[in-house]
């Protein structure tokens, strides 16, 4: 491409951001279930040998495993560390889990200088909401005052007083005799080494490693107290941004079956909607347990909601799933947009989504549906919105706020997405427009392939893909174009 080009496509893009960046969301956004306290260690060499030095004992190994044993429990310290420093050779982010007390004793123990934040899908998108100015009403099945005290002020939650639906502070409706859900979250940034019991890593990338927790009461569906009034819920917000169902299992702790507790998700989306056929749900994806039971989870859900969001390496995990085989192959030899976008078709197709957004590193590649009532322009501007609220979260840490946001408007979009979208184009002979559109329409479908901000050394990677998903999902609804 000629360097005039080049320069009118970057032009063109840049003008584009700003744009976008000066939009704002006025869509009502509900968040559930997934809420939680994140214990933050910032990962280095120094801590993690100190860790080392006061535990001779410990050995890590299995590094020549694979590392993306996205479900399994990790009960020991050596497999948290083989774990970690695995994830961190591939820059990859990992979810793992525990159940372990001995070993949560030995993190906290390990690393005294952690810092606690509010985590959870269903936090996170709270309060980047209303740090954004809008209106965000979160639902949680566990309210201790530990974690309340973590919201915005200005979030709000549904509560039954007098057998009436009432939207309450945040701070008010904390309960004091609720368990406390604690995640673990280890971040690295990019160009980290460490030397550790004989191995030598250096992060290709920044990311994080999760270590989550499962109280048994954080059941992740609403009281049977709720259900009743979930259409007056369902009438009050605009769209609801849905996370926690990976908890589902064959026996759950409120004694449900795995089919049971299905049906009643289900039902839930369905009472929401009774009064408000307009109302949009987003799902965003983390890898479930009982993997024998994700694929009937992503098809029943998916046919009941619009959008679903996931990054590129838990894709790989869907298609699996769904046993698509030969994508999964393709996008592990090399892995770019348009692999991508061929693997994502397939999980659009199966699920029935009017959308599927997936975020990576520098690009979002996202498919919407032709008799999605949202246009392909809109989607592209929500996106670029989105990638400018997660480019001020990474730069200063924390929840971006919208005055802020003409700052992102200024910060050049990276050379990794510009580079996707110029592959993709000769890969799939687009004309040269394509360049400055990012759209390609397909036959059932549109195809958004949109450049990102890429900030280096992120003050914070935790709740990015969540961020995207759901400022870029809010902002379509927000007075949006329609077709």
């Amino acid at each position: 491409m000629e360097e005039p080009q080049i320069q009118k496509v970057y032009a063109s893009w840049a003008e584009r951001v700003q744009k976008a960046a000066s939009q704002k969301i006025n869509s009502r956004v509900f968040t559930a279930f997934n809420t939680n306290v994140d214990v933050v260690v910032h990962v280095n060499n120094e801590n993690l040998n100190r860790v080392l030095a006061n535990n001779p004992n410990i050995i890590s190994s299995g590094l020549e495993e694979d590392f993306s044993r996205q479900a399994d429990l990790i009960k020991t310290p050596e497999e948290f560390l083989s774990t970690l420093l695995g994830a961190m050779e591939k820059g990859k982010s990992l979810y793992t889990l525990t159940n372990s007390d001995d070993l949560l004793d030995w993190l906290c123990k390990s690393f005294p200088d952690a810092k606690e934040i509010l985590g959870g899908q269903a936090g996170i998108v709270a309060n980047q909401i209303s740090s954004l100015g809008t209106q965000a009403v979160v639902y949680s099945r566990l309210m201790p005052p530990q974690q309340a005290a973590l919201f915005k002020d200005e979030v709000l939650v549904p509560t039954i007083k007098g057998n009436k639906l009432v939207i309450d502070s945040v701070k008010r409706a904390a309960r004091q005799s609720d368990q406390c859900k604690i995640n673990w979250i280890f971040e690295y940034g990019k160009g980290v080494t460490v030397n550790l019991g004989g191995f030598t890593v250096t992060t290709p990338r920044a990311n994080r490693v999760i270590l989550a927790t499962r109280p048994k009461n954080a059941i992740m569906s609403f009281s049977d107290e709720m259900m009743e009034h979930l259409p007056e819920l369902g009438k009050q917000i605009d769209l609801a941004f849905m996370a926690g169902y990976h908890y589902i299992e064959e026996e759950n702790p409120d004694g449900r079956s795995y089919q049971e507790f299905l049906d009643k998700a289900l039902k839930e989306i369905e009472l929401m909607r009774s009064k408000n056929p307009n109302l949009a749900f987003h799902y965003e994806y983390v890898p479930m347990k009982a993997r024998n039971l994700e694929a009937k989870t992503l098809a029943e859900i998916g046919n009941t909601i619009e959008s679903f969001g996931i990054n590129e390496n838990e894709l790989k995990l869907v298609l699996d799933d769904f046993n698509f085989q030969e994508e999964k192959h393709a996008l592990e030899k090399s892995e770019r947009a348009y692999t991508l976008y061929k693997a994502a078709l397939p999980i659009f197709r199966k699920m029935n989504l009017k959308r599927l957004h997936v975020h990576n590193l520098g690009y979002y590649v996202v498919i919407i549906s032709k008799s999605y009532h949202i246009s392909p322009q809109r989607c592209l501007e929500a996106c670029l919105y989105a990638s400018s609220v997660n480019a001020l979260k990474a730069k200063y840490g924390g929840f971006a706020e919208s005055k802020k946001l003409p700052e992102a408007g200024n910060i050049p979009l990276s050379e990794i997405g510009f580079k996707q979208l110029l592959g993709i184009k000769e890969e799939m002979d687009l004309p040269s427009e394509f360049l400055e559109t990012g759209i390609y329409e397909g036959d059932d479908h549109y195809l958004l392939v949109v450049p990102a901000h890429v900030i280096p050394n992120p003050v914070s990677t935790v709740g990015m893909g969540d961020t995207i998903s759901s400022t870029s999902f809010a902002l379509e609804y927000s007075n949006g174009e329609k077709k």
